[in-house]
């Protein structure tokens, strides 16, 4: 009897892990999926918004670019998410309604500035997104939608950290020049130090070899 009971509790509490490891599987996948949907939406209304009043040319062309490209992989990922029985959001979170705010308020270079930072933080947030799936999914469709994504993000943010640069949005560039021209500055002040004591030195020698010529 005893065994009987302790069979069934052994068995109870399997049960009850393996439908918690399920669980946690599932949310981690609609996390993954939903993640994804949001950020497309997101690329999408920055996007169609920059390739309309963006200043710089180039800028204009990535901005483009990035609604074509989230606009395949969103139609690409409903397809995933179709097959997987699960419904996508239908509305960017709040952060990124704040950020389309915010740029909407912009213009000019300021505007480019803007939005090419907001892409460069973006892209860096779905490679991470992506490389984690790609790396670690349980799921296998997924795991290959990531592998597939992952190469295409990782382009657009090349892209857009180069431009971001370009227009001067690119804190990583800007701190580097900044960290230059104080290196060049701290250089500068050094040998002017170094030349005054050299010429103080030289004065002080002329003026010993004076007074020792003297009687």
């Amino acid at each position: 009897m005893k065994r009987t009971i302790l069979r069934c509790a052994l068995l109870t509490s399997v049960m009850v892990l393996t439908v918690s490891m399920m669980t946690t599987h599932a949310k981690l996948a609609d996390d993954f999926l939903g993640d994804v949907a949001r950020g497309n939406m997101a690329e999408i209304a920055l996007s169609q918004l920059a390739a309309d009043r963006a200043q710089n040319e180039s800028v204009k062309q990535f901005a483009q670019m990035m609604v074509t490209d989230h606009t395949a992989a969103a139609t690409e990922l409903q397809t995933l998410a179709t097959s997987k029985s699960y419904t996508l959001p239908t509305a960017m979170d709040q952060k990124h309604q704040s950020a389309l705010t915010k740029l909407q308020g912009r213009t000019g270079a300021d505007f480019d500035r803007e939005y090419m930072k907001q892409m460069v933080n973006d892209h860096e947030k779905m490679v991470s997104i992506l490389q984690k799936q790609a790396d670690k999914g349980t799921d296998a469709d997924q795991k290959a939608f990531a592998a597939k994504m992952l190469p295409i993000v990782q382009g657009h943010l090349t892209s857009a950290t180069t431009l971001a640069a370009t227009v001067g949005a690119g804190g990583r560039s800007n701190a580097s020049s900044m960290d230059a021209t104080n290196n060049n500055r701290s250089t500068n002040s050094n040998r002017s130090t170094n030349s005054n004591r050299s010429n103080s030195n030289r004065s002080n020698s002329n003026r010993s070899n004076g007074n020792s010529n003297r009687p």
